[in-house]
């Protein structure tokens, strides 16, 4: 896969739920990077391409939980052998507040 990202990727563990748009539903995933556009979470239960939920995302350093609305913008089935079974998901939108933490996280 080419590498066609808007934002540097960095490596954290972060922790992920994710619920329906009805806010109903949790599921948990690790991060194995994230950057200010989105974040590679890696699981053998993938969603599909397209699905939109919202997310929260628990960031050591950080003193409370960031949340975003977001999508699956691709998934990796089956992996290689170097690579992890997982989904890139891209931040459709986030509160002001939480994208300003995120990008000091980020770029410190």
């Amino acid at each position: 896969m080419s590498d066609k990202r808007r934002h540097p990727r960095k490596s954290l563990a972060v922790q992920f739920e994710v619920r329906d748009d009805q806010g109903d539903g949790e599921l948990s995933f690790d991060s194995a990077d994230l950057s200010q556009g989105g974040a590679f979470l890696r699981s053998d239960f993938l969603l599909e391409k397209g699905e939109r939920f919202t997310l929260i995302l628990t960031v050591p350093g950080l003193a409370r939980p960031l949340s975003a609305q977001a999508k699956v913008a691709w998934v990796r089935r089956f992996p290689s052998e170097t690579e992890q079974a997982g989904m890139g998901v891209q931040f459709v939108d986030m509160p002001d507040e939480d994208r300003s933490a995120l990008e000091a996280l980020l770029g410190s």
